[in-house]
């Protein structure tokens, strides 16, 4: 069932220094390519693109910061005993809350004529107690301490940029890291765990921002990876309305899945988290 160290591809020499910033990923779209001489003539904004480029400044850098908070739960199995079975999770979002103790979500955004770098960057501390699948019958209790942070950075290409769709093609990786804490307890027998792993995954990504009248947008943003390094398989879609109450910020609100499915030595994590995602960006 698990796939040992050595079954697994080399670690391609295209995926080395996927360059880890931490800034973010997900978020909203660039600025149109070129600004109408008639302002009357003007396309509809997309909101999700920064206002467009002054003439006088083509070569000028434009960035955008991008918080947001991300209602979650938690599906799927985990372990880092490795002679026990591992252990269910079916965490709601109110179960997540439950168990929580910290998080940070973060997330940037740079653009220089059709060069794309989106960055992301999550940390989250819980201690879940409930919403925990116990398989073997000889334990009766369970407590999972688990630290996750990944970190990821993408970059490419704007090959569609004359509006009204903008369409990014992308790759760069995701740094990932674990320290996972497992206590199984029962009537006559314990168990305890912990696992720390970090590893890289390779990603290919694409995202399209498409305006929907006025001040409204729409963007879309997935990625793909490990496989040949790093993760089984990893995978996220995130997807967002949004509305610009400024001319440099927006909010947007829509729904984010993110899987991963890693599994080396004692350590196994295959879990898919998906929930509503709520925007706020910002562009300087």
């Amino acid at each position: 069932m698990r796939s040992a160290a050595g079954t697994r591809l080399p670690r391609l020499a295209l995926w080395l220094a996927p360059m880890l910033l931490g800034c973010g990923s997900l978020a909203a779209a660039a600025e149109t390519a070129a600004q109408p001489a008639d302002p009357a003539a003007q396309a509809p904004e997309a909101a999700d693109p920064p206002p467009p480029a002054d003439a006088t400044e083509p070569d000028k850098w434009k960035f955008a910061t991008i918080g947001y908070l991300w209602a979650a739960g938690a599906h799927g199995e985990t372990d880092v005993i490795g002679p026990a079975e591992p252990v269910g999770l079916d965490l709601s979002f109110g179960d997540v809350l439950d168990a929580f103790k910290f998080a940070f979500m973060g997330a940037a955004e740079a653009r220089h004529g059709r060069v794309v770098i989106l960055g992301d960057l999550t940390f989250i501390h819980l201690g879940v107690k409930k919403g925990i699948d116990i398989r073997e019958q000889d334990f009766a209790d369970a407590k999972l301490d688990s630290l996750t942070s990944e970190v990821t950075l993408v970059g490419g290409y704007r090959v569609a940029d004359q509006g009204p769709v903008f369409v990014d093609l992308m790759a760069g990786g995701r740094l990932n890291w674990f320290k996972t804490t497992l206590e199984l307890e029962g009537p006559n027998r314990s168990a305890e765990g912990e696992v720390k792993e970090t590893w890289i995954d390779p990603l290919i990504a694409a995202r399209v921002v498409a305006p929907l009248g006025g001040k409204w947008s729409s963007t879309v943003y997935g990625d793909v990876g490990g496989i040949v390094a790093g993760s089984d398989i990893t995978w996220q879609i995130f997807g967002t309305v949004n509305y610009r109450i400024k001319p440099k910020m927006q909010l947007g609100a829509g729904w984010r899945a993110f899987k991963v499915h890693y599994d080396e030595g004692v350590f196994l994590y295959d879990v898919a988290q998906n929930g509503p995602v709520f925007v706020f960006r910002t562009e300087f």
